[in-house]
């Protein structure tokens, strides 16, 4: 079976920077052309990068396996008859280049997030692949989808003793709302299974970058905690009368504090000490192999991507609800 031909729009660090795009059969696969790499069914076979400099980096700092064509134009770049596109570019251009790949009916796209910067063009582009006869595979690269601890953080809320109301969910990020904390939308969207984005009760926003901001999501109080820090932070915490559950590291640690009596002062509990969450895969090596999982499920046919175009609605119309609430507020 011929590898699927696939190609880069954007040559920037998510695209084969980080890792220099190749891999050497035992490291994590950190960038999508190292990934492409990896997989036994894709090729890299073609670049797009309209700056010219991006184009002459990947040319002479590229480590993975030629040949690669680079290109300055998407008419030379979808000349090279791909079946898989991985979008890689700035977010603002996302929407364009997801367009131009419709137009060139590739089978198979891989969107860096956030797919768009707003929702109506989001919808727009939801809307024009519903009207297609042959719709293309769509994943969005919320690799955190992928984590054992994702599953078990969503078991844990289904089987909360406490009403909803009862329960309160922390979320806390660094680093731009829509650039990194969108990571963080997207898991407490796939963790409350929420389908629809209720009022904000508050909004703050010292830094406009990273606000800060609270709601009522499926009955659900949460409160979202942005900071201006020089490091990356994603935080999901799970309070309820049994203890807190708490997805730290970014994705790499899930660890658990139960509610115990306190020895010092009888009739009254505490938090114990956090320990790590037993029998899953660790959270290091969970993370190091997201990014090639995602691939793995845009390229199996058998079961549906699990970070698709449709699930990455919740993560666009929350983003969508702050960016107008901080609006208002101006």
């Amino acid at each position: 079976m011929k590898p699927l031909r696939a190609g880069l729009i954007g040559a920037g660090r998510i695209a084969w920077q980080y890792d220099g795009g190749g891999w050497d059969g035992q490291s994590a696969c950190v960038t999508l052309a190292s990934c492409f790499h990896r997989h036994p069914q894709t090729q890299l076979v073609s670049v797009f990068d309209p700056v010219a400099g991006a184009r002459l980096a990947f040319q002479n700092g590229y480590n993975g396996p030629g040949p690669v064509a680079v290109h300055e134009t998407l008419t030379d770049f979808f000349a090279e008859d791909l079946d898989i596109v991985a979008i890689a570019s700035p977010s603002q251009y996302h929407a364009a280049h997801i367009a131009a790949c419709l137009d060139a009916q590739v089978p198979r796209l891989w969107i860096e997030k956030p797919v768009t910067l707003d929702l109506a063009t989001y919808n727009d582009l939801r809307a024009r692949i519903g009207q297609m006869s042959n719709p293309p595979r769509t994943c969005v690269n919320f690799l955190r989808r992928s984590l054992p601890q994702l599953a078990f953080m969503q078991q844990h809320l289904a089987q909360s003793p406490n009403r909803p109301a009862e329960i309160e969910l922390t979320l806390r990020y660094s680093r731009g709302l829509a650039v990194n904390g969108v990571h963080m939308l997207d898991l407490l969207g796939a963790v409350t299974g929420a389908t629809s984005i209720p009022p904000l009760d508050f909004i703050r926003a010292l830094d406009p970058e990273n606000p800060q901001f609270g709601l009522s999501l499926c009955g659900y109080p949460v409160t979202v905690t942005g900071q201006s820090l020089g490091y990356h932070l994603i935080e999901f915490d799970i309070t309820d009368s049994r203890g807190r559950l708490s997805l730290n590291r970014g994705g790499q640690t899930l660890t658990w504090e139960a509610a115990e009596p306190n020895p010092d002062y009888p009739g009254f509990f505490r938090l114990g000490t956090p320990n790590p969450v037993a029998g899953l895969e660790p959270g290091e090596r969970a993370m190091q192999e997201a990014t090639f999982r995602m691939l793995c499920t845009l390229v199996d046919d058998s079961a549906p991507p699990i970070s698709s175009l449709e699930t990455a609605w919740f993560s666009q119309a929350l983003l969508e609800a702050v960016n107008m609430a901080l609006t208002a507020n101006r």
